[in-house]
């Protein structure tokens, strides 16, 4: 009596795993796109919320204010909330002096053209959003792009957020959605 597999049985085996391999390989390669544009859609859906929250106490207070941002190593910026005839915040960017974020980027150094949303977002989720199309020096109403951690990323033209998408804030409704880029 035998006691070792002979080769057939072995081949036999090979191919069933290359087979479940074959199946299962891309089913996990979408798990990262995946965690990121869940991230991403939970991140507006607080900047929507913050949006609103800014709106409030804008409407409450009858002036611009500033409000304090603590950055990765607890300490605290104050930076000034501007707003539009329509009492939306003017822009969601910082441009004060350097809040450092989770991967260790200045606010200050990067304002021209990277960190979104630190009026509403803890500064350590901002390290993967950036931001275009708004010139901070004329404060003028206007539509601002900015893209996440799925937009700025995900290649996969399936995907229900990927980098032919972007977050598009209209300041003068408060409304923040995604659109295609144009």
């Amino acid at each position: 009596m035998k006691s070792a597999f002979s080769m057939i049985e072995l081949v036999f085996v090979i191919v069933i795993l290359g087979i479940m391999a074959a199946v299962a390989v891309p089913k996990f390669s979408g798990i990262q796109d995946d965690a990121l544009i869940s991230t991403e859609k939970s991140t507006i859906g607080i900047v929507r919320q913050g949006i609103m929250s800014l709106y409030g106490k804008r409407l409450i207070r009858g002036e611009d204010f500033s409000i304090t941002i603590t950055d990765k190593n607890g300490l605290d910026y104050t930076s000034k909330v501007y707003f539009t005839t329509k009492y939306y915040p003017m822009t969601l960017d910082v441009a004060q002096i350097s809040v450092t974020t989770d991967n260790n980027v200045s606010l200050a150094l990067a304002v021209g053209k990277y960190q979104a949303l630190a009026l509403v977002v803890e500064s350590e989720g901002l390290g993967d959003w950036s931001r275009d199309t708004i010139d901070l020096s004329t404060k003028k109403e206007s539509l601002m792009y900015y893209k996440g951690s799925a937009s700025n990323i995900v290649t996969d033209k399936n995907a229900e957020i990927n980098t032919n998408y972007h977050w598009e804030y209209n300041n003068t409704s408060g409304k923040i959605i995604k659109k295609p880029k144009s």
